[in-house]
């Protein structure tokens, strides 16, 4: 049996992802970048098959910003 995405929900944590790509305005997504490193934190079954959120990109890129303050500091 082939279970079904929902493509509405973040894979990582697992909130409405707010995606809008199938509107006739596009979606915030079309024009975000997305770290090859967060990518590769989406499980195998929802890889280009649902967005990460907003919220998922934004907290990773916080993270990497505070990891490179603390190595210059």
């Amino acid at each position: 049996m082939i279970k079904r995405v929902n493509d509405s929900i973040c894979p990582l944590c697992k909130q409405s992802n707010r995606c809008d790509v199938k509107s006739n305005k596009g979606c915030w997504c079309m024009n975000t970048k997305v770290p090859a490193a967060l990518l590769a934190q989406v499980p195998v079954e929802f890889k280009a098959k649902t967005c990460i959120c907003n919220s998922c990109i934004e907290h990773y890129n916080q993270q990497q910003t505070s990891k490179i303050v603390r190595k210059e500091e």
